[in-house]
């Protein structure tokens, strides 16, 4: 019973209220600033790619999931991040440029290098989409802009964290109600700061999650040498390090953080086990382990959300449908009346010609939910094929 709940604490609180929780740290002393950055999720699919300057832009080093950046950094020393917040709405859009926000965070990193020219940009354009997610934008001086929608914030404090939660909306950062965010500043306020890679990595280390939402890799910076240590899947016991300066008169390219790490460490074992296709829900198997819950149980921590996302990064992120199919079996042998599962199953059969099991599982799911248009739709499509 203990074990269920805390089961069940656990995947509610990473995975339903934070999907991408990250963390960021920043200190400045005597001109100087360093910067950490921890990014939490399920995949360990993480890569490291640069989009190098020509004669009107700066070069920029970005980091996130397969093809989809969470942070940057640009030869400047501007950096970025997201972080995803609760939703809250954007009233402040009329008669502002309409661009994808996408678009709007390149040209800032191709062509900006403070945060007082990032915050004049961003003024002026329609932040609608920035519902439930935020920028901090941190330059080289060390002042900080924090962007949630309507609100800007930008300070030069020569200390500041960040995470899932709205400064603008919060008193005081006791109140935040995340463990791992509480973990590093209780480990900052217990120590003396210092201006260097390895105490900020310290900060980093002490922020980590280890559960199935982990800190999937961790970029520290220090933005007067121009250096960044990389951590990955929260294992500081080992990290590369990369000359910017050097990796910036390079040709574009793109490597995978695993590769960049030894198959002893085990950062590389996970990211092996987790990319096996003959076991492609390792992962959620690993989390639950041998006990026995009940499906509603299951549920309620959040387990379809899981195996939805693994199913559709093999589907659509590394295009293997047949390990995309045995994810969705394995999710409804736990949970055989999720009627979104049985539909995801049967979206994967279609997209591989298999419409009689395609169409076993969306009738299974229209028979759990008669509400479910999805499936309709796609049993009429399925009709017309066999037809002919």
């Amino acid at each position: 019973m203990v074990r269920t709940i805390l089961l069940t604490i656990l995947f509610l609180f990473t995975i339903l209220q934070y999907s991408y929780a990250c963390t960021m740290y920043k200190i400045t002393k005597n001109g100087k600033t360093i910067i950490g950055n921890n990014e939490d999720w399920i995949t360990p699919n993480t890569q490291i790619w640069f989009e190098n300057k020509d004669v009107d832009s700066y070069a920029v080093m970005y980091v996130g999931f397969m093809d989809i950046p969470q942070g940057a950094i640009n030869e400047a020393g501007l950096v970025v991040d997201g972080f995803s917040t609760s939703w809250q709405s954007i009233e402040n859009s009329n008669g502002k440029t309409k661009i994808s926000l996408d678009t709007a965070l390149a040209t800032v990193m191709q062509t900006m290098g403070t945060v007082e020219e990032v915050k004049a940009y961003y003024e002026g354009l329609d932040l609608s989409e920035m519902t439930t997610y935020q920028l901090v934008f941190v330059d080289r001086s060390g002042t900080y802009l924090i962007i949630e929608g309507d609100e800007m914030i930008i300070g030069d404090d020569s200390e500041k964290t960040f995470s899932n939660f709205y400064y603008s909306q919060t008193s005081s950062i006791k109140e935040v109600p995340l463990p791992y965010y509480q973990k590093g500043v209780e480990y900052i306020n217990s120590t003396i700061p210092k201006v260097t890679l390895d105490y900020c990595s310290n900060v980093m280390k002490n922020m980590i999650q280890t559960d199935i939402t982990a800190t999937q890799y961790s970029t520290v910076y220090d933005l007067a040498e121009m250096k960044v240590r990389v951590y990955f899947h929260h294992d500081f016991n080992e990290f590369i390090e990369l000359d910017l300066y050097q990796e910036f008169k390079k040709e574009n390219y793109k490597v995978k953080m695993a590769d960049l790490f030894p198959d002893s460490s085990s950062g590389k074992q996970f990211y092996l086990k987790f990319n096996n296709p003959e076991k492609p829900y390792w992962i959620i198997e690993n989390a639950i382990g041998d006990a026995k819950y009940t499906e509603e149980q299951l549920t309620q921590a959040g387990i379809p959300f899981v195996v939805t996302m693994i199913g559709k990064e093999w589907s659509t992120g590394m295009k293997n449908l047949e390990a995309a199919v045995k994810v969705f079996k394995y999710g409804l042998d736990l949970m055989p009346n999720n009627s979104n599962l049985h539909s995801s199953l049967g979206e994967i059969h279609f997209e591989m010609g298999n419409y009689i099991d395609s169409k076993i599982s969306f009738e299974k799911s229209l028979q759990l939910d008669l509400k479910n248009d999805k499936a309709k739709d796609f049993l009429s499509r399925i009709k017309k094929i066999q037809k002919g």
